[in-house]
């Protein structure tokens, strides 16, 4: 047997069907850990011919992962939630790319976190191993374990696009998820005080639930611990990059939004999210030259490149917004025709976003205009 799925769930059922349904032909067995569904998750799972088993909840993640790994007979696991699914492919081939897969320990792989964004990696696909095990209450890891792993056994952890999930999740109501997850993560966040994923999931859903003054408290607290700690931390950039943008799109970018952009782009250089936000401060203080550098840097990079720094992003980053902040940079030197231009690629981007039409328009009439012969002619 090579490939099992591994799946924890609790009223899941809406999401269930059609994740399973993604793993058809892909796997060879599906196992289900229920954690005390009322909604119809476990006929779902039986339907489509899951191994069911029942762990009680305890507020730990990690517990119902490690029982549904126990009871995975697969070569391989494929780590999956009901909210996410495999993207269409050849089920064949990918078994086969697997299969042949020898020297790697785990593959991480492209996981799209929300409709609309764009990939990055993660481990979800690892070898079936008893000393490959979830810890930790929330945000439950399993790195620590593969790595490990991976050296006793002399093998690699690699990186591969056999499969890539997306993630549904986020789309609709979250306030039940709020609410069950925010006692877990402050439990989580006392056991762990270090961990800058808590403080950030935290400020989010404060943020999500209009407590904002507790949001930005919350982020600050983990800036602050990840400052003093001395050394960084892969996740640290969540924390200065989600606060960074929950003011920029509240309208407060003051100098302090200012100060945290420069600090973040020292940590972290090249964030396309960050050289946005930065582009759009110097374009607002007439820095509109250092502004165009910066978006068109960001508009040279591909996904494989967004992909290689290990984040995801909105991808309007990559398209709409960029082209609509380059359209306002050649406008404001002047450069009509370019700023046109810019702005036909944003409006391509988003038919829907009537501005981008008004300023193309703009442009367009302002170039024309240049280029009629009473304009070139000097005064006088």
């Amino acid at each position: 047997m090579l490939l099992s799925a591994a799946i924890i769930v609790r009223d899941e059922a809406d999401h269930l069907d059609g994740c399973l349904q993604s793993l058809s032909g892909l796997v060879d067995e599906i196992v289900v850990v229920d954690t005390g569904s009322r909604d119809d998750s476990v006929a779902v799972a039986r339907r489509h011919g899951a191994i069911v088993a029942y762990e009680p909840w305890q507020g730990d993640f990690a517990t119902p992962r490690n029982r549904s790994l126990d009871l995975a007979c697969g070569e391989w696991i494929l780590y999956i939630d009901a909210d996410e699914r495999v993207r269409a492919g050849d089920p064949q081939e990918r078994r086969e790319r697997i299969a042949a897969s020898g020297e790697f320990a785990a593959l991480r792989i492209p996981l799209v976190p929300r409709v609309g964004w764009t990939p990055y990696v993660e481990y979800r696909l690892w070898r079936n191993r008893p000393d490959v095990r979830f810890s930790g209450r929330m945000h439950e890891s399993i790195v620590a374990s593969i790595h490990a792993a991976a050296k006793r056994a002399g093998l690699r952890v690699g990186i591969s696009d056999v499969i890539t999930l997306d993630h549904l999740g986020y789309e609709g109501d979250q306030q039940h998820k709020h609410a069950r997850d925010e006692p877990i993560l402050l439990a989580a966040l006392a056991e762990n005080p270090t961990r800058v994923y808590y403080y950030d999931h935290l400020a989010r859903i404060y943020h999500a639930q209009s407590r904002d003054e507790e949001a930005v408290a919350m982020w600050m607290r983990g800036i602050e611990m990840a400052r003093a700690r001395g050394h960084p931390d892969h996740d640290d950039r969540l924390l200065w990059v989600d606060l960074i943008w929950h003011c920029f799109t509240h309208a407060n970018a003051g100098e302090d939004v200012a100060a945290l952009v420069y600090e973040a782009l020292e940590r972290f250089p090249r964030l396309p999210v960050l050289e946005l936000v930065a582009a759009q401060l110097e374009f607002s203080t007439g820095e509109h030259a250092s502004a165009q550098r910066r978006v068109e840097w960001i508009l040279s990079q591909s996904e494989f490149n967004a992909l290689a720094t290990g984040s995801s992003y909105d991808s309007r980053i990559f398209g709409e917004w960029s082209w609509n902040l380059l359209g306002l940079c050649r406008f404001a030197d002047g450069n009509w025709s370019a700023a046109a231009e810019a702005f036909a690629k944003a409006e391509q981007a988003a038919p829907t976003v009537k501005e981008y039409a008004v300023r193309r328009q703009l442009a367009q009439a302002r170039a024309g205009a240049a280029e009629r012969p009473d304009a070139r002619r000097p005064p006088g």
